[in-house]
């Protein structure tokens, strides 16, 4: 009896498992929205500058050297955010999602990311916890943009050489097919040899 029940029980189990579909069978997902992605980064943006403006670096309970320090990395960022982040967006709208412009904006936002993040951890040493959690949500957030950022480019990029390889492909068969075979011509008739008539040598004068 007990034999019969493993024997069910090992069945039952593999016949799930070929009921499971695996996760080679299921279809690709969906590139982030770029625009979606964009109107969050813009979002964040304005909450970031506006969290930075109340920082009281000065405040802070650490070294001048250090403040002084993380004062130029807050303005850094704030300038980042003001010109080159906007102009980015821009571009990449311009550009409607162009890999390149979007890998430009990409990288951009990794080195604003590493910096708010260490000014965040700065903040929380040695700031206030009200400077400190506006901070670390900014970040937190601009890491779920760059994320999005960087699952639209590589995916975009996917499907860019999914579709010139077929079209190279198609390129190659239609010129070989415009060219198309070599003719052959083959003669049967029998060839026709024709005597040339002998011709003496001329001697040259006796000198």
């Amino acid at each position: 009896m007990k034999t019969a029940m493993i024997a069910m029980a090992l069945l039952l189990s593999l016949c799930v498992r070929a009921q499971t579909p695996t996760a080679a069978s299921q279809p690709p997902a969906a590139p982030p929205d770029i625009n979606t992605v964009l109107g969050d980064l813009q979002r964040i943006a304005t909450a970031t500058n506006g969290d930075l403006n109340k920082l009281r670096i000065d405040k802070w309970k650490t070294e001048t050297s250090e403040k002084q320090q993380m004062q130029q990395v807050a303005e850094s960022l704030q300038r980042n955010i003001a010109s080159a982040i906007p102009g980015l967006i821009t571009e990449v709208q311009s550009s409607q999602g162009s890999v390149s412009k979007t890998f430009k904006l990409y990288h951009n936002i990794n080195v604003v990311y590493e910096f708010l993040n260490s000014l965040a951890e700065a903040a929380g040493a040695f700031g206030k916890k009200e400077e400190y959690e506006p901070l670390a949500t900014d970040a937190n957030a601009l890491d779920s943009v760059r994320q999005n950022l960087s699952s639209y480019i590589e995916q975009a990029a996917n499907t860019m050489e999914s579709r010139t390889r077929p079209g190279t492909t198609a390129a190659q068969n239609s010129q070989s097919t415009q060219k198309g075979p070599k003719k052959i011509v083959i003669d049967d008739t029998a060839p026709t040899t024709t005597k040339k008539k002998g011709t003496r040598k001329k001697t040259a004068p006796p000198q």
